[in-house]
């Protein structure tokens, strides 16, 4: 589970709470060929209850559907959930039926999204894999199995959430490890 911006692209999905799940899912996703679903609650601050009653209460009830009613979601965003909920673009608020509140609100709290595969190496934030820590002094980065070899940064299977983790990682692996050769 992460929570934080998303950003909806022309490719898909990003953001950082994208790229936090696909930091904590990384060895799963890579065994399922970067094939899966997830579930997106595009309003997560609201529980499904609040949601249902400011939708009801829609002050305009001649305004189509596709109006968007909560600041948080896009307006292009908020009509591509519309559709999916199965609502006509020219559906009125006044004419929704009960069902079609239900099946708005679980559209707003509950979307699935399919993983199809994943970006180019080239566009890839952090890499995962790398030298077992078990395998290096920490207090030196020197390989426990080559003597005078240090290990720092990408090189260890060191992987952090997106938010500066992984550069501080490997400016301390860094440090330590130059330290460790200077003696």
């Amino acid at each position: 589970e992460a929570e934080g911006p998303f950003l909806v692209t022309h490719w898909g999905v990003s953001g950082p709470a994208v790229l936090k799940l696909s930091a904590f899912a990384a060895r799963t996703l890579a065994e399922l060929n970067y094939q899966a679903d997830f579930e997106c609650d595009f309003l997560p601050h609201y529980p499904d209850e609040v949601v249902l009653e400011t939708l009801v209460q829609q002050d305009h009830p001649r305004q189509v559907a596709t109006t968007p009613v909560f600041e948080e979601i896009p307006k292009r965003l908020w009509k591509r959930l519309v559709a999916e909920a199965s609502i006509a673009k020219d559906k009125r608020w006044g004419k929704l039926s009960e069902p079609g509140f239900q099946r708005l609100v679980d559209t707003l709290k509950r979307t699935t999204l399919q993983v199809t595969g994943k970006g180019v190496f080239k566009d890839e934030f952090v890499t995962a894999g790398g030298l077992p820590l078990k395998e290096v002094d920490v207090y030196t980065m020197e390989s426990k199995r080559v003597p005078g070899l240090y290990i720092a940064g990408e090189l260890l299977n060191v992987d952090g959430i997106t938010g500066g983790f992984n550069f501080q990682n490997a400016w301390a692996t860094g440090f330590i490890a130059g330290e460790g050769l200077a003696g």
